[in-house]
């Protein structure tokens, strides 16, 4: 992956959210800018109140100052519709969670208005409880297909902030990005696991979206050339054998499984899965063996996906892996092992999101305040 050359204010803000405290001197060292080119930039963060001066470190001459973001400098709100809720979520600069709530999913008879209005009201709702100033807010960031929000400029018009669209994968990428600190340098990449299968996959501090802002679509990796037919159009498609949707409807085809998990009557892919992994982690045969036999799918997946873009970390991130990575952690580090160490002598990190359940919205905002703070347009 070829990366994109990375100026001095992005570089000094990326150096400082991923290691705050620093010194203009340790921020020299890390981005490789000049000292007077590092002099300029901070004097202008400083001016604009995202970076702060936060004591002195003392050394074997003159102390240093140590310099960090101000966490509500700036700020941004990340919408998640999904299919049972829609989550909302403030952060700041520094990735971290300011403020967060949970709606129900609006209702399906509801018209477009009706929908704009409940949107705009609840991110009101949020922003102002969180006692940080409106004029702060840099925007919107907008995760989850709506038909019924054909035009994001709908939304705008409502609340009166920008409004930003990704997709899901690609946001928790990000957000992953923002929330671990993860350094600018380490391209990583991102499995997402919810009603679908996806990846995010971030390199220099920005993430790999493809000529038609498709790249990632993990979930459509063939691993049957003979396989099902895929909703997709193709055959074999990971997600067509071992994707969550696979797995419900497994789960509730055999009365041993869904008695296991207690699957009445049909809810959301997200919820039913959930409900799976639970039941897994408590002991359930049944619906072990069923995501069992995912993780082997999705573990070979991922082997292919770390050949191709050449990272050696693998962030499970998502309300899927926040429910079940205790079988799918394990499945893919041990597919990964034998490869690493006999052919390409690497080390590959397989981790779990600390934000799974929430990455997606916090992932949207982190796109709307890197997009503003980078640019310098706020």
């Amino acid at each position: 992956m070829k990366e994109r050359r990375t100026g001095a204010r992005e570089a000094v803000l990326d150096a400082i959210r991923a290691a705050e405290p620093l010194s203009r001197v340790e921020l020299a060292a890390m981005t490789g800018l000049t000292e007077a080119s590092i002099s300029t930039t901070v004097r202008k963060l400083l001016g604009e109140g995202l970076v702060v001066e936060t004591g002195r470190t003392p050394t074997g001459g003159k102390p240093r100052t140590l310099l960090r973001l101000d966490p509500a400098a700036r700020i941004a709100v990340g919408v998640h519709l999904d299919e049972d809720v829609t989550t909302y979520v403030l952060t700041g600069q520094t990735g971290g969670v300011i403020s967060r709530m949970t709606r129900p999913a609006a209702p399906a008879g509801a018209g477009a208005a009706d929908l704009v209005r409940r949107l705009a009201a609840d991110v009101g709702s949020l922003v102002d409880g969180s006692g940080v100033d409106r004029v702060r807010c840099l925007g919107i960031g907008l995760v989850g297909a709506d038909p019924r929000l054909a035009r994001d400029h709908d939304l705008t018009e409502a609340t009166g902030w920008p409004v930003l669209l990704e997709n899901a994968a690609t946001a928790a990428a990000v957000g992953e990005y923002w929330v671990a600190r993860v350094e600018a340098a380490r391209p990583f990449a991102a499995l997402y696991l919810g009603s679908g299968l996806g990846a995010g996959i971030v390199a220099g501090g920005e993430p790999l979206r493809g000529s038609h802002t498709r790249a990632g679509e993990f979930g459509h990796l063939c691993l049957q050339v003979d396989g099902p037919a895929c909703w997709c159009g193709s055959r074999g498609c990971l997600e067509a054998l071992a994707g969550p949707q696979v797995v419900v409807e497994a789960a509730r085809a055999d009365p041993v499984a869904a008695g296991e998990a207690g699957l009445g009557a049909a809810r959301s892919t997200v919820a039913d899965f959930a409900a799976v992994a639970r039941a897994a982690r408590a002991g359930a045969p049944a619906c072990r063996a069923l995501l069992d036999d995912s993780a082997r799918y999705v573990a070979a997946a991922a082997e292919s996906l770390v050949n191709l873009v050449d990272v050696d970390l693998l962030v499970l991130t998502g309300p899927g892996f926040a429910a079940a990575s205790f079988v799918y952690a394990p499945a893919i580090t041990a597919r990964l092992g034998p490869a690493d160490a006999r052919t390409w002598h690497r080390s590959v990190s397989v981790t779990v999101s600390l934000a799974a359940a929430t990455a997606s919205a916090t992932g949207a905002a982190a796109l709307v305040l890197q997009e503003a703070l980078r640019s310098g347009q706020q």
